[in-house]
């Protein structure tokens, strides 16, 4: 089986699981949103291709992992470096999709010395700081129902699980992936990524939509650091047809840190381009 848990100095709980090479270097991989650790499983096969052993934590609350209750950004570094010690990784590469994005870059400024890279696919701004303007409407909405009616949210969270056990070609599941771009449904439509996908978002809520909730809230405050002064040469990727994220955050992103490369696809979406060339992506992580 490749979930696990760990018991943490706190005393809670932290889940994850492992994928790709066992024997390989090791390579954290950070979740969406909603999502928890099961969707390191999309990188199992190229892991075992290029070597890497895929170690994906749950975030607190999520999956396996206890809540952290007033939880921040970065409190972040401080549990991977428990969870670093717990499977004998010294020096690790760091990859998040969409709202792992954020936990690379508080990774890259609290610990460089220890990353052998760190690449963001389709990653979450810092909204705080950016501004919503480009936030897909469905997000806008539940942003807004967060800040006025938290307890409808909960509810909506509880809609979207029962939506989510659905069957892709029916309604009201296939309503909803009508709402996404051509490159992004024709991964979708693909059963092994579907099954994954959707495994993440259930796994999310199995502690129900509390601790959902309080993951998203990470990314409607204050990061607690500029991103600015990260040191580390930070690989972005994104794809200009995510209509989930807009490509548009991580250029403004990008464009006041010091050390980045970025990559444009200009005809993929959030889903397609992490799955699509993830082979590409895994070669610059690694210098190849």
């Amino acid at each position: 089986m490749p979930d696990h848990t760990l018991r943490l100095s706190s005393g809670r709980t932290l889940g994850y699981a492992e994928h790709g090479d066992p024997a390989g270097v090791p390579c954290f991989y950070f979740h969406g949103w909603p999502s928890a650790r099961v969707q390191g499983a999309l990188m199992d096969e190229a892991g075992k291709k290029h070597g890497l052993r895929i170690i994906s934590p749950d975030r607190p609350g999520i999956g396996l992992s206890d809540l952290h209750v007033g939880r921040e950004l970065k409190d972040w570094p401080a549990l991977l470096e428990e969870l670093a010690a717990h499977v004998g990784a010294e020096k690790f590469h760091v990859i998040g999709w969409s709202g792992g994005g954020p936990y690379v870059l508080v990774t890259a400024k609290t610990m460089p010395e220890r990353l052998l890279s760190a690449t963001i696919m389709c990653g979450a701004p810092p909204l705080t700081f950016l501004g919503y303007e480009h936030m897909f409407w469905l997000y806008r909405l539940m942003i807004r129902i967060r800040h006025a009616f938290p307890t409808i949210l909960g509810l909506l969270l509880r809609v979207g699980e029962q939506v989510s056990k659905g069957k892709p070609d029916r309604a009201p599941l296939k309503w909803l992936l009508r709402m996404l771009g051509p490159a992004d449904r024709a991964v979708l439509a693909r059963p092994e990524i579907f099954t994954v996908v959707r495994a993440g978002i259930l796994e999310a809520l199995r502690r129900g939509p509390k601790a959902v909730i309080a993951d998203a809230d990470i990314y409607l405050s204050e990061w607690g650091f500029e991103v600015g002064e990260i040191g580390m040469l930070i690989h972005f990727w994104h794809g200009k047809q995510d209509r989930n994220i807009d490509w548009r955050y991580t250029e403004k992103l990008s464009s006041i840190m010091p050390h980045v490369t970025t990559r444009w696809l200009e005809e993929e979406g959030h889903y397609s381009l992490p799955i699509t060339h993830l082979d590409a992506i895994l070669k610059q992580a690694l210098g190849r």
